[in-house]
């Protein structure tokens, strides 16, 4: 049997951890085969599936960033059109270790002295991660146990 949880909207605490308060992304996890899915949304639309692997050993996925060009509507969710209000806000999400941990995360703006934010790491069906961080962030780094670490470029929200 298949079971689908999906986590948007009021953005509520589920399992011990917290949506994040700030972006317009919502995730759909599918856990009930021998292979867990995660499927990350903005705005309501699909930009990513990613399956439960041994296969790889890449642990950071996608990312991306809000620069606080949208506007947010009365029930917190957020709208592209209009002047901005300012809100800013790193995502990111992969697959957790091979030995079932989250990688430590962490966010940078586009400044020339680089300074790396610590993000808030949550571990969802045991076998993905998702990391957020208010502020203007553009890259993001993943640090697995064994020292190893991936960087990637945030696409913009749209």
């Amino acid at each position: 049997m298949d079971t689908a949880h999906e986590v948007a909207g009021d953005r509520p605490a589920r399992d011990g951890w917290t949506w994040p308060v700030d972006g317009p992304w919502s995730i759909r996890l599918a856990d009930g085969g021998a292979r867990p899915a995660l499927e990350v949304y903005e705005h309501g639309e699909l930009i990513d599936v990613l399956v439960a692997s041994s296969l790889s050993e890449h642990l950071l996925r996608g990312a991306r960033h809000l620069d606080g060009s949208g506007v947010l509507d009365e029930s917190g969710g957020l709208e592209v059109a209009g002047p901005g209000d300012g809100t800013v806000a790193g995502f990111a999400w992969g697959r957790v270790d091979a030995d079932g941990s989250a990688p430590e995360v962490d966010f940078a703006g586009a400044r020339l002295r680089r300074t790396w934010r610590p993000a808030e790491v949550v571990v969802v069906g045991g076998a993905f991660w998702l990391g957020w961080a208010p502020g203007p962030l553009v890259d993001v780094r993943a640090r697995r146990a064994d020292g190893g670490t991936e960087r990637l470029r945030a696409g913009r929200a749209r």
